[in-house]
């Protein structure tokens, strides 16, 4: 079913009561059994709805289906309903809904689910088809054609150009699929999810690149937090231009996030991390914007200051969120990237990274800085963390079986590998004494070997069983669910002295 095919007088009725309302309303569509044509639309007018939610009067439209829709050989299609600007594909709750719906009545192939912007939310009607079917225990959703029939004539609505079509009324039009900038990546994310999804990023020059790619993968919420401004000097180590010296840091990047999908919604925040108790940063990662809560919130310690990155890991802990930390070594001739997952990863930041944070506890101070680091060097470390924030993004996903399913269970996979290595210079261990890769490749065969590897390290939590102190930051007990709630102030680094 890649179509869906609706008379001109259902598509102007949803116009003028759907289209015509603040978001999530909807109502029933109907179908001749012998017809695949929706040729008529009942508008559930006594349904429940919060502004972000709806829920379908069952009752009343039940007793609709028994009583008239029933006895004139009408069949359910499917329903239709509004989201906010810019949520236009089915949410999770919709899908389940409709797989619901399709397990209750086992003849039925299909289960059409337009989505509808509305005029009151966007400023323009917008009917976007789409399709569930079933896929086992589970459900499918596809990207759906639109046709539109004047009395016999069929117009196909394609998902990149508006329909035309010619009556006695003159010309008509319908509209064009507003998702079309993702209509090549349907199948490679779960984008109801990453509409969803929140990324918080601290720290965004060199990471701009990442953030960036990450609203192409159609993640929907950034909250970036950088106190800088752009100098003239980050045009050669990072994604900035010369059009952006002088400007925050954050407003530079939310320019180009909002280029890319104007429906992205972005949280500016040009302070240190240090500024924002916790409560402020909890807020950051949970509450809403202009919409529903994020289904998934990945916290980001994208800064080379060392400090920044140890609160991050006692947020992460705090607040019970997925975090991912990186950082490039001294010239860019390599890199490291840390992160967790509560119930997954049984190691936090700081047992990963113990020696380094009794260093500083020592009074270590760090001189590196991105001098000699080749632009490279960063776009490398950039692209192997956009795996795997897709891969944390999606974990946990269930609610499709094909869009983003190697993402879905990527994690599970990567398991306790928490520390990633990334060699970018073949005389690393001579230049920087790490030996990483001199014994993960021991015995292989060094005429395919050079550099650019990257290595998944395993790791176990601090617990303390060898007779030394446990992590002081997640217990050491190996479930990272332990730490939530039991930090008074994350901007106090825990040092179990």
């Amino acid at each position: 079913m890649d179509r869906l095919r609706v008379t001109r007088g259902v598509y102007d009725e949803i116009m003028r009561t759907v289209g015509s309302l603040k978001a999530e309303r909807g109502g029933a569509l109907g179908r001749p059994a012998d017809d695949d044509v929706v040729r008529v639309f009942r508008f559930d007018d006594t349904a429940r709805n919060t502004g972000v939610t709806y829920s379908p009067d069952d009752q009343t439209l039940n007793a609709m289906f028994r009583e008239d829709w029933n006895p004139r050989g009408i069949r359910l299609a499917g329903f239709v309903h509004s989201h906010p600007g810019g949520c236009a594909r089915p949410s999770p709750g919709d899908l389940a809904y409709a797989g619901r719906i399709l397990a209750a009545i086992p003849d039925m192939p299909y289960l059409v689910l337009p989505i509808v912007q509305t005029v009151p939310d966007t400023g323009k009607f917008l009917l976007i088809p789409f399709v569930v079917t079933r896929d086992g225990d589970r459900v499918q959703v596809h990207r759906a054609e639109l046709d539109i029939l004047n009395d016999q004539e069929a117009v196909v609505v394609s998902a990149d150009q508006p329909a035309r079509t010619e009556d006695a009324a003159g010309p008509a039009s319908a509209p064009a699929w507003p998702d079309a900038t993702f209509v090549r990546v349907v199948e490679a994310y779960d984008l109801a999810r990453m509409e969803r999804a929140r990324l918080i990023a601290v720290g965004v020059g060199g990471a701009a690149a990442f953030l960036e790619d990450l609203a192409r993968c159609g993640v929907g919420e950034f909250v970036l937090i950088d106190p800088d401004v752009v100098a003239e000097s980050n045009i050669a180590t990072q994604q900035v231009y010369r059009r952006d010296i002088g400007r925050p840091k954050v407003s530079a990047v939310a320019e180009r996030l909002r280029d890319i999908n104007p429906a992205i919604q972005v949280r500016e925040v040009g302070t240190r991390l240090d500024d924002l108790d916790d409560d402020a940063v909890r807020q950051l990662c949970r509450d809403p914007f202009d919409g529903p809560e994020p289904l998934v919130a990945l916290l980001c310690g994208l800064t080379d200051n060392f400090f920044a990155q140890a609160r991050i890991n006692a947020l992460a802990l705090h607040l019970g969120l997925p975090s991912l930390c990186a950082q490039v070594w001294h010239e860019g001739r390599g890199a490291e990237i840390t992160f967790t997952y509560p119930g997954l990863t049984p190691a936090c930041h700081h047992c990963i990274l113990a020696s380094r944070y009794q260093a500083y506890a020592d009074g270590y101070v760090n001189d590196v800085t991105s001098a000699g680091t080749p632009i490279f060097a960063t776009s490398r470390l950039n692209s192997i963390k956009g795996f795997l924030a897709l891969a944390l993004l999606h974990h946990g996903d269930d609610t499709s079986a094909k869009a983003g399913s190697r993402f879905t269970d990527l994690a599970d996979r990567i398991g306790n590998r928490n520390l990633l290595q990334i060699r970018m210079d073949p005389d690393l261990s001579e230049v920087l004494g790490i030996r990483t890769f001199d014994r993960v490749f021991s015995g292989s065969d060094y005429t395919s070997l050079l550099f650019d590897e990257t290595v998944w390290r395993p790791q176990v939590p601090l617990s303390g069983g060898d007779g030394s102190k446990p992590c002081p930051d997640c217990g050491g007990t190996g479930d990272l669910r332990d730490a939530i709630g039991t930090f008074t102030d994350t901007r106090h680094i825990r040092t179990g002295e």
